[in-house]
């Protein structure tokens, strides 16, 4: 039970890669705040979770609202006390398309949601994290953050790529103070966005032989972030890609 007594706060965790993150740390003794805009969701999971004899509540949260995440990270240190990891895994996929095409509204709301969501949640609990001399932030970008793709919108590019730029930035402000900050950046895992066709499929599976992981692997790499394993890594950026992206 490597995080036994650590309290997680996980954005997103209503379902695919958050969810596995919150039940994987739940699975290592962490208290898991399943954190969603979906809130009944959100409190499924958190049920099923105590349902298993895991440590779990579950809260609403609207990322891409500044006062949703200060309202967030108050009521998770009224309840519990403390807060000694947050992951910043909440996102939306945008709509496929061509810079040429892509509207103001859908630009404004990818960006509002995977970047901006991002660091409201970590600056509302910096300051936390500050005073215990303390804790660790992972960021859920992707491998479009790096490898273009002219099927994904470049909204979604944009906010993945800020997301490491945050990453390197709030490692180097917050290592004095205790607080490690890293990325990870999955690559298709065959359980989230939009479903591969069963050609597409096949034709992946012929250059990509590790196949789709699934969730679990993220899930895996934030624990290794949060655990023992993290002690000494801090402003990394960790592929999890399955080979689906190879190099830096």
């Amino acid at each position: 039970m490597e995080l036994a007594g650590k309290v997680v706060v996980v954005t997103g965790a209503a379902r695919g890669i958050g969810r596995c993150i919150a039940e994987t740390v739940a699975a290592s003794g962490a208290h898991a705040v399943v954190a969603d805009v979906d809130a009944a969701e959100a409190h499924v999971v958190a049920e099923a979770l105590r349902a298993d004899g895991r440590s779990a509540s579950a809260a609403a949260v609207d990322v891409a609202e500044p006062d949703r995440a200060d309202q967030l990270i108050a009521t998770v240190l009224a309840a519990q006390g403390q807060i000694d990891a947050l992951v910043n895994n909440a996102g939306i996929d945008a709509p496929a398309g061509f810079a040429w095409e892509t509207g103001e509204a859908d630009w404004r709301r990818i960006i509002e949601v995977d970047l901006n969501g991002a660091w409201w949640c970590a600056r509302a609990v910096i300051p936390h994290l500050m005073a215990r001399g303390q804790g660790r932030i992972v960021n859920i970008s992707s491998i479009s953050a790096r490898a273009g793709s002219p099927h994904i919108s470049p909204a979604y590019h944009t906010a993945k790529a800020g997301l490491i730029g945050l990453t390197v930035s709030l490692a180097t402000q917050l290592e004095p103070h205790g607080i490690l900050v890293n990325a990870i950046t999955p690559g298709p895992t065959g359980s989230t966005g939009k479903p591969f066709s069963e050609a597409g499929r096949a034709e992946y599976l012929q250059s990509h032989p590790l196949g789709f992981g699934g969730p679990q692997p993220v899930a895996d790499a934030v624990g290794y972030l949060l655990g023992r394993g993290g002690d000494w890594v801090s402003g990394s950026v960790l592929n999890v890609s399955g080979g689906d992206h190879r190099g830096i």
